[in-house]
């Protein structure tokens, strides 16, 4: 047996049927000297860790504090409780434990060089930035202190780091300078020569890409970890689509801890078996992660856990995972330890990195990863780096997709978003279904990948069921769970409504004035997929690939100098950001005429207010430009009754999803 660590013991004990058998105090004393008697302790435990055999899933075995009172003379402060391990099913654990690593290091596996080498050089790394050919020297005088220029880059010195604003820092205090904002979209942190992220070439290579996320979640943690009664106290979950680079900002973390917290020490787990330390004096131990328990202890330590279970400790707990619960256990519902969500990438990021890193690659056939490929891939998977960049190649990987769309069961991937908060299969893998999350962090909604997924997504269905989407939609009317990603569904049904054309019913939406229902009449029109304003096609129904930079889902404008923009929505709170308007006005002209549609679905139609104008921020523009008074809303309907045929369908689908929900629950 191992003394130095966990000192691990099967305890047979007496079951009874549905009852919770306890160790009894004797018998535990006992246990204890038996120990005395076949180990020699070259070490003085403070605590003693026991497997215990389970017979069912029912059936625990519990552990007093009374059980203990005759122990003292051996261990200390003893206090027991129950921690899940997942090759053993239960584990009471008596915390406390702490051999001396130093006393005993034949006990600890070797540290690749490769490992050593990163943490001794991560002091020496750079935050780097590529300057526009334009740029001038000059006009970084004032950061001469703190910044170099040299090769078309901006090198940020040794000690200097940023925030999400741009603001410079130097050895932890703020310069009250800042970095030019068109140079925070392409910041890098960058290891010296041969030196690699955790010592792994393949894997991580020498250069991390910092998101701006990354700046604004690290402020995040930052100001929520004061005191007892802030949320990130103890620690914290990074969590989000998976493909979209947690660990990456895990290996950035590695980085600002070591600026900013030089006396700190860092416990690194990505697998079950092994940890890493790296302490402040550069040094670097590997082992099992009880053998670190001296560390572990430290409030001041940091302790990152990237896609395994996590456990409690003391020290600062950062945990990094794909959104599923079996990766979720007592630390992350205790007091002080919460969620935060990390964003999916935007195009321009992709863009970026592709720039940087991929863009002159070619495959085994000689194919050049071109920017056209990166469109293509985007507009199939969404912005995710793994699908779209580093599996650009994987001819495997990518033939996966129609695969995916076709075992798709989005009945029952609506009930499990319901039942457990999140799809679940291939779905959820970063390949379907992205986390959309808004600027806190703290909130996010499920939506298809790309809008030519949600396309595809609804023939299938209508395909294998011979039920319209427009069934699937209103049946989830009852799960406010799913309502955005009903949302997408609804927007996609709306957009082949709108270029097939038709009969629709309208409302002319005014401040305080109750107005008729008419109805408007719209030519089937060829749908036109756009990249910017300059693809636009006349008298065709228009819609952006991105709507990152613009106000609406779609629009036609026609020779008779009339322009209809479309938003289409489930919410009765949707505002009309100006400045989205305000590009296709002066793109297309300022003296058209301009009807703003709000598509909606009928349960709503008839109710649907006169909607605000807004700011970029979604503020309530409080001075309108003139041209405004130009605009006029309306609300659209989209038919969701139906025939009574369709009645009945959309019933026996929304049956089926009741019935599988109740199935789940019990």
């Amino acid at each position: 047996m191992n003394l130095f660590k966990p000192i691990w013991f099967q305890i047979e004990s007496h079951y009874h049927a549905n009852k919770i058998t306890e160790l009894s105090g004797n018998d535990f004393i006992d246990l204890i000297e038996e120990i005395s008697k076949k180990e020699k302790l070259t070490c003085s435990p403070t605590s003693l860790t026991l497997y215990t055999k389970k017979k069912t899933d029912s059936q625990l075995i519990t552990l007093n504090n009374e059980i203990f009172k005759g122990c003292q003379n051996n261990f200390n402060n003893l206090t027991g409780r129950y921690e899940i391990d997942e090759d053993n099913p239960i584990r009471v654990k008596l915390p406390g434990m702490a051999c001396n690593l130093d006393e005993h290091p034949a006990n600890l596996l070797t540290v690749e060089s490769e490992v050593t080498d990163f943490w001794e050089q991560l002091t020496n790394a750079k935050i780097i930035s590529k300057l526009s050919k334009n740029s001038k020297n000059d006009e970084f005088s004032d950061l001469k202190e703190y910044v170099t220029v040299k090769d078309g880059y901006i090198h940020l010195n040794v000690g200097v780091t940023i925030d999400s604003n741009g603001t410079l820092y130097h050895n932890g205090e703020t310069t009250d300078l800042e970095l030019p904002s068109r140079l925070m979209n392409n910041l890098k942190l960058v290891l010296p020569k041969d030196t690699y992220f955790l010592g792994e070439k393949q894997k991580y290579g020498s250069i991390v890409y910092i998101r701006r996320c990354y700046l604004a979640l690290i402020e995040l943690i930052e100001e929520s970890r004061h005191g007892p009664n802030d949320p990130a106290y103890s620690g914290c979950t990074i969590t989000g689509t998976p493909g979209i680079g947690k660990t990456f900002f895990a290996l950035f973390l590695f980085f600002y801890i070591r600026n900013k917290y030089p006396s700190a020490t860092i416990i690194w787990r990505a697998d079950q078996a092994t940890c890493y330390q790296f302490s402040p004096d550069g040094k670097v131990k590997k082992g099992d992660r009880y053998q670190f328990q001296n560390a572990l202890h430290d409030r001041n330590n940091f302790y990152l856990v990237d896609a395994q279970v996590l456990e409690e400790q003391k020290a600062y707990m950062l945990h990094f995972t794909s959104p599923k619960k079996e990766r979720s256990n007592e630390a992350v519902k205790s007091p002080g330890f919460t969620t935060y969500f990390m964003p999916i990438w935007d195009q321009e990021e992709i863009f970026t990195l592709w720039s940087e890193v991929f863009k002159d690659k070619k495959d085994s056939s000689g194919q050049e990863f071109s920017l056209q490929v990166v469109k293509d891939l985007l507009n199939k998977w969404g912005p995710i780096p793994r699908s779209v960049l580093a599996k650009w190649n994987d001819t495997t990987y990518q033939n996966q997709y129609i695969g995916l769309v076709e075992k798709v069961d989005l009945e029952k991937c609506m009930d499990s978003i319901n039942h457990d908060g999140m799809p679940k299969g291939d779905s959820i893998s970063g390949k379907l279904i992205h986390l959309d999350v808004d600027s806190s962090f703290t909130n996010m909604k499920y939506r298809f990948a790309t809008n030519e997924l949600a396309s595809n997504l609804i023939d299938e269905y209508e395909s294998k069921t011979r039920n319209s989407i427009r069934n699937f939609i209103v049946c989830g009317r009852d799960f406010p769970e799913t309502a955005s990603f009903r949302g997408h569904l609804f927007e996609d049904y709306s957009h082949r409504k709108l270029c097939k054309g038709g009969s629709f019913k309208v409302r002319c939406l005014m401040e305080n004035v109750v107005t008729e229902i008419t109805e408007k009449d719209i030519i089937e029109r060829k749908n036109s997929i756009y990249t910017t304003l300059e693809d636009i096609r006349e008298d065709c129904y228009n819609r952006p690939k991105s709507k990152s930079n613009i106000s609406v889902d779609s629009f036609v404008y026609k020779d008779d100098n009339t322009l209809d923009l479309y938003q289409i929505t489930i919410s009765t709170n949707h505002g009309i950001k100006v400045h989205g308007l305000r590009e296709i006005r002066n793109f297309l002209g300022k003296h058209r005429v301009i009807n703003v549609y709000f598509v909606v679905p009928s349960m709503i139609f008839k109710s649907y207010p006169f909607q605000d104008y807004q700011t970029v921020r979604g503020k309530k523009m409080k001075k309108l430009p003139k041209w405004i008074d130009n605009i006029t809303q309306y609300a659209l309907e989209i038919d969701m009754q139906g025939s009574e045929q369709c009645k009945r369908r959309a019933d026996s689908v929304d049956l089926s999803i009741k019935k599988a929900k109740y199935n789940s629950n019990n």
